[in-house]
């Protein structure tokens, strides 16, 4: 069940938020130089990254059954480590994302490096000494 519950947000939420905000950030933030890739890479960890973790652990708690209490209560508690762990794995991910792969290729190689971070927000999220309980 985990790992459905993952792959559907992978494919039904995060893919898609993904691919729009790759294509927004293009019209916002013309051009391909470093420091083009740098504002996108910035504009992405500041706004998207913490909206998208945060609605992501949410999405989990949801399809979970947990009652939107717990909901909310996991998530003030455990986004801000799972923002710290995020900017040291998707900036230096992004910034060459931005860099040096083409706008079609940007969501398969953020899928890459995604297998990574979906090992830890699995880890993050998961039941046990945490404080989380499977349903």
């Amino acid at each position: 069940p985990r790992t459905a519950r993952f792959a559907v947000l992978g494919s039904c939420l995060v893919a898609p938020l993904a691919h729009k905000w790759y294509l927004y950030l293009e019209t916002l933030v013309p051009g391909t130089s470093a420091v083009v890739a740098l504002k996108r890479t910035a504009l992405d960890q500041a706004i998207f990254a913490p909206a998208l973790v945060a609605t992501f652990m949410a999405a989990l708690g949801v399809m979970e059954g947990r009652p939107a209490a717990e909901i909310r209560k996991r998530v003030a508690r455990d986004l801000p480590d799972a923002m710290v762990t995020n900017w040291c794995l998707w900036i230096p991910a992004m910034a060459v994302n931005f860099r040096y792969v083409p706008l079609d290729y940007r969501v398969l190689f953020g899928n890459v490096v995604e297998l990574v971070w979906g090992t830890y927000i699995s880890w993050k999220t998961q039941d046990g000494d945490n404080g989380y309980t499977e349903l």
